[in-house]
């Protein structure tokens, strides 16, 4: 039986996980394992956690004892796949993620994930499958808008592309990554002036984006 003071504890980790202080879930994780030294629920909450930091093989090494002790719930197996794709192993990530959507078809986040993964490897028409059958279902995610234009954009359909980031900024205003690679997309057609209209309407939002104070500049400078 889980004690009141173990539950407490549980619920601490998650919450400095949310909080984005993995170290802080890790101590107190540490103190759960105490107690429940095989748990999975704990380990793929360390690898969570350890992958925050970005110690990717040792978030692999948890998940693989996750999946050895609890191989059913598609969560583990889309959290493996994030292991393997942080560490460049984009095959076997896409094996990861096809498992958790065996097991669990409606997951959105294995088919964000998969989507993702597939973009990496430059599979492009093959992401934008996944990135369609997401927005059938959700039209404002905005991370899969996002990602949909990229894939778009490397197959140089750029006015499909900039109509998704138009999408997001429609949605929500401040969003400055949207606005920026609407300018960067004009910019690869050679379209300066719309470019530098959309890179300072990106600094408009984010005064420090970076990326877009240096193209700016380099734009600016070739017309000088």
């Amino acid at each position: 039986m889980i004690s009141r003071n173990q539950t407490y504890t549980a619920a601490m980790v998650i919450r400095e996980i949310q909080r984005g202080r993995p170290e802080k879930a890790i101590k107190y994780l540490d103190k759960l394992f105490k107690s429940a030294p095989d748990n999975p629920v704990l380990w793929n909450l360390k690898g969570v956690a350890l992958g925050m930091m970005g110690e990717h093989e040792q978030s692999l090494d948890c998940y693989e004892r996750v999946l050895a002790a609890d191989p059913a719930p598609a969560v583990y197996w889309n959290n493996k796949g994030l292991a393997l794709q942080n560490l460049g192993r984009y095959a076997q990530a896409e094996e990861m993620y096809q498992e958790a959507l065996h097991r669990e078809p409606e997951s959105l986040e294995a088919r964000y994930n998969l989507g993702n993964t597939l973009q990496s490897q430059e599979r492009y028409e093959e992401a934008l499958i996944q990135y369609n059958l997401i927005l059938d279902d959700c039209p404002d995610h905005l991370l899969t808008l996002l990602n949909r234009g990229n894939a778009l954009a490397s197959l140089k359909r750029y006015d499909e592309a900039i109509a998704d980031y138009k999408n997001i900024l429609e949605i929500t205003t401040e969003y400055p990554d949207a606005s920026y690679n609407i300018a960067h997309t004009y910019e690869e057609q050679g379209e300066s002036d719309k470019a530098i209209e959309w890179y300072n309407k990106t600094l408009e939002i984010d005064p420090d984006y970076h990326h877009a104070m240096e193209q700016l500049k380099a734009l600016k400078k070739v017309r000088s």
